[in-house]
């Protein structure tokens, strides 16, 4: 049986793009507690992705000064991961194809990643306002990311430090992140709801 795994659970993948990383109950690290990590990439050369449920109090207009009175300066930063924080990246549901960097790729269905480019902080100061309300794309920054070399995620797979979910949109975009790893691992199954409302995991014994 894989690592943090009961029976029925499918096999790990050779790549996790496209899968959540939720962290387990006993995974103590003060940048991954309680965390859900989207990830966008996972090969040989290691892995990269961004911790979604993790909102900070800043928004765009606190990072980049030209938003101060724009409607577009509320949009969220949350902390991606320990990793690089001055570098700014950006998961959206969805803009015109010609603000988006030859570098998006969508690693679930209704998200698309990227690093926050030229092209998209103009779509985001000339054309946001203009967009009603009820059709803006979800957008969410990220100040860092979250990285592991060769092998380093393996091996805490096989530590039993996280737990393995296919990425769905809902939880990316979660309207009460602080529910997001709650929420994230519920979707697991029943017994996994158990540990995601009492932090104890039931024995299989």
């Amino acid at each position: 049986m894989q690592p943090n795994s009961f029976e029925g659970d499918i096999p790990v993948p050779d790549s996790l793009a496209g899968h959540f990383l939720i962290s387990e109950t006993d995974l103590l690290d003060p940048n991954f507690f309680r965390t859900v990590v989207l990830m966008t990439d996972h090969g040989a050369a290691g892995a990269f992705g961004l911790v979604v449920n993790r909102k900070s109090t800043a928004g765009l207009k606190d990072l980049i000064p030209d938003f101060e009175n724009d409607p577009a300066g509320d949009i969220p930063v949350y902390v991606g991961g320990p990793v690089e924080q001055q570098y700014l990246f950006v998961l959206h549901s969805g803009i015109p194809t010609r603000f988006r960097s030859d570098h998006s790729v969508s690693p679930t269905p209704g998200v698309i990643f990227e690093p926050l480019t030229e092209p998209l902080v103009h779509f985001l100061r000339d054309e946001w306002r203009a967009i009603p309300l009820e059709d803006r794309p979800k957008i969410h920054l990220f100040a860092g990311y979250s990285g592991w070399g060769p092998l380093q995620l393996e091996s805490e797979l096989e530590a039993g430090a996280w737990y393995i979910h296919r990425a769905t949109a809902d939880i990316v975009f979660h309207a009460d992140p602080e529910k997001g790893w709650h929420d994230a691992l519920s979707k697991k199954g029943p017994l996994y709801k158990i540990i995601a409302e009492t932090g104890i995991r039931p024995s299989m014994n």
